[in-house]
């Protein structure tokens, strides 16, 4: 078979070599305007023709409407001729596809995206007419530089077992977000996503908001989450997806591994048991979560009370949001959150209080009770648990620490120091914490004082503490004497009131 009939046959395929032909080996001989429906279509293939870094295109969006920048398909072949520039580009790292006009060559388009290894981004944005995912398996496969995939249509069963396949069999080790937003994927849908996800444990970001994936979703996305043991997730959006309590129970169970920062639940059906699952999470060490979202979950004041609890004593967590009115939260869940910040029943329990989270409810904290405001801002300052405790115990008392007698008193003296060195620290302080700096000399001595008070009763305690151990000690050694002397005079005597017994006690000793 000679070249011109192998030529003839690509152009009537109209492949890649169908467009590498008619450039005649040197693409800049055709001019864009003739092979484009319009202008604008016409200047972009000519920046994505520049192969330098200054004037080569590095963003596409393809769409339905013509904005700057964007290429729309119209008639003739826009869509394949755009395909074989794209394929050319060096520079290009951003493709987000909206629309595919008629969808005429579309498979001459996919195979130069195929051809492309300079694209970052890929965003899908429109079914893909009939054309199976499948294709762009040589693009995955031969693009190293992709980290970030999207898709954002409408994606069936079908397509989301295509998609799964192109990322099960061709492994990108790049990637690092993958994006199914409003997706509608169902249950199904992404349980056959999330088992090929399985060896992306590079992962660092996963938004699946919007796609139903309820109770079948949650154990296929935990399931996967286990096997990557130590993964490198860091963001995951799970709004919108109907998971209820026994979801998230399923859910926790799986994130317990991950370095994830950012968790977003909102729009979803879980209540107070559900939150109490995720107890174990947040109780460990190895929690590193700073973000969660819960807006519009109606779980009400036992909620509220089982996220105040499930908080107490993490160290991570710096932002908790919901909508107060919407979440059905009353005074009584606020006072839950009050305690979480600052429990004032004792300096030991003001100590262990949350000195960490700094929002709580809406983004600006519209709605957050003002009380609850000021413990937020303490958080946000040095050493926090200094201001709640002498700010929740004006007046400190000293007789828990008296069972360490004068020893705590250096500790007592150094902590009052401390203190003031440190409020004096923040120049930027509200009025409150400046009148505790004032006050703190007198609190200080009275704190002293209260110590010397208690040096009297110390003492006596002391005092009659030490006859009752000297007493004991005697009693201990006068039974070991006792002892001593029934051996000496043959073993105790069953009636020890035998003054018989005793005499021939004595008797045998004289002889002996």
């Amino acid at each position: 078979m000679d070249v011109e009939t192998n030529r003839q046959r690509a152009m009537e395929r109209r492949d890649f070599d169908y467009y590498e032909a008619r450039n005649r080996g040197c693409y800049r001989d055709v001019k864009s305007k003739d092979i484009t429906s319009c202008k604008g279509n016409a200047s972009i293939l000519q920046r994505l023709r520049d192969q330098t870094w200054d004037t080569s295109l590095q963003v596409l969006t393809i769409s339905e409407h013509y904005v700057y920048d964007n290429f729309v398909v119209g008639e003739g072949d826009d869509l394949g001729w755009l395909g074989y520039f794209i394929g050319k580009s060096k520079y290009l790292y951003d493709l987000r596809i909206k629309s595919w006009g008629e969808g005429e060559n579309i498979e001459a388009f996919i195979e130069g995206i195929n051809r492309n290894q300079s694209i970052n981004s890929l965003h899908i944005g429109t079914d893909l007419r009939g054309v199976s995912f499948r294709n762009l398996r040589p693009f995955f496969r031969n693009n190293n530089n992709l980290y970030q995939l999207e898709f954002n249509f409408e994606v069936g069963l079908e397509c989301a077992e295509s998609i799964a396949f192109v990322l099960d069999e061709n492994r990108c080790q790049s990637l690092e977000s993958l994006r199914f937003e409003d997706c509608n994927l169902g249950e199904d849908g992404f349980a056959v996503i999330a088992t090929a996800l399985r060896t992306y444990p590079e992962l660092e970001e996963l938004h699946l908001q919007h796609n139903n994936i309820g109770l079948t979703g949650c154990t296929a996305l935990a399931d996967t989450l286990r096997g990557w043991g130590a993964s490198n997730l860091k963001h995951l959006d799970l709004d919108g997806n109907g998971i209820d309590d026994q979801g998230l129970q399923t859910l926790a169970a799986g994130i317990t591994n991950t370095k994830l920062e950012e968790l977003y639940l909102s729009d979803n059906l879980i209540t107070a048991v559900g939150l109490r699952s995720m107890s174990d999470y947040f109780q460990s060490e190895s929690c590193c979560l700073k973000t969660l979202n819960v807006l519009r979950n109606d779980f009400g004041d036992e909620g509220a009370v089982a996220l105040a609890d499930i908080l107490m004593g993490n160290k991570s967590l710096t932002s908790l949001h919901f909508i107060s009115h919407q979440s059905g939260i009353t005074n009584a869940g606020w006072a839950a959150f009050s305690k979480l910040l600052c429990d004032p029943s004792s300096i030991k329990s003001t100590y262990h209080s949350n000195h960490i989270i700094k929002t709580i409810g809406e983004y600006e904290m519209p709605r957050t009770p003002l009380n609850i405001r000021r413990y937020l801002e303490l958080n946000e300052y040095p050493h926090p648990a200094i201001h709640k405790i002498l700010k929740s115990h004006p007046d400190l008392d000293m007789e828990p620490f008296f069972q360490w007698k004068l020893k705590l008193l250096p500790v007592v003296v150094d902590w009052f120091q401390s203190a003031r060195s440190r409020m004096v620290a923040n120049d930027l302080i509200g009025e409150s914490i400046q009148s505790q700096r004032q006050n703190l000399p007198s609190r200080e001595l009275s704190a002293l004082y209260k110590f010397v008070r208690g040096m009297p009763a110390l003492t006596v305690i002391s005092y009659w503490q030490q006859q009752v151990i000297n007493i004991q000690a005697r009693r201990r050694r006068l039974d070991v004497e006792e002892e001593t002397a029934w051996v000496r005079l043959g073993g105790r005597p069953r009636d020890e009131g035998n003054v018989e017994f005793i005499q021939i006690g004595a008797k045998r000793m004289r002889q002996e």
